[in-house]
């Protein structure tokens, strides 16, 4: 891939579906770390066979495929680690995924604009919870709030994420 427009389309796609592929990881991976490395190959990989990609086709499912791929080949070299799902179940998820695209694409900018919505201090919390990994032990001593005070923050969050996708989505305020 050497001219610039087409470097510049792969970033763009990129950009807008390289959070939903990291996501996906994260289904079929058993911790972050494994799925952090088969994100960056997987990434690595699209770039170096971006000009196979047929131009506005589905990016996502393209990119779906090769991290599937990408997960099988890390399970076969790893073969000695415990697997916690079999490649049947592997096929399955992503058979899921690839039919309910739509709907999952329309829940994530629901739940994203929900997550926009919430103070800083909150999308922090979930941020350093979910995203990093971060354990609630950990957050506690950060923090210097209680376990139990991180634990309620925690559940506050989640139940005003699902009021907000539940009224997004059906119309239902639990107010």
């Amino acid at each position: 891939m050497h001219d610039s427009p087409q470097r510049s389309e792969f970033v763009r796609l990129w950009m807008v579906h390289g959070q939903r592929i990291y996501a996906y990881l994260l289904t079929l991976m058993s911790n972050h770390a494994d799925a952090d490395e088969i994100y960056q190959d997987v990434g690595m990989t699209l770039w170096e066979k971006f000009d196979q990609f047929t131009p506005g086709s589905n990016f996502q499912a393209w990119a779906r495929q090769v991290a599937l791929n990408k997960v099988r080949s890390f399970r076969r070299l790893r073969h000695h680690q415990t697997v916690l799902c079999s490649p049947e179940f592997l096929d399955a998820v992503e058979q899921t995924i690839a039919e309910d695209t739509e709907l999952l694409d329309k829940q994530y900018k629901v739940w994203s604009d929900c997550f926009d919505r919430l103070p800083s201090r909150q999308k922090d919390l979930i941020d350093r919870r979910y995203r990093l990994g971060e354990t609630p032990k950990n957050l506690s001593e950060r923090t210097g709030r209680s376990l139990d005070a991180i634990y309620q923050a925690l559940s506050r969050i989640h139940r005003a994420l699902f009021d907000c996708v539940r009224e997004a989505t059906f119309g239902e305020s639990t107010s």
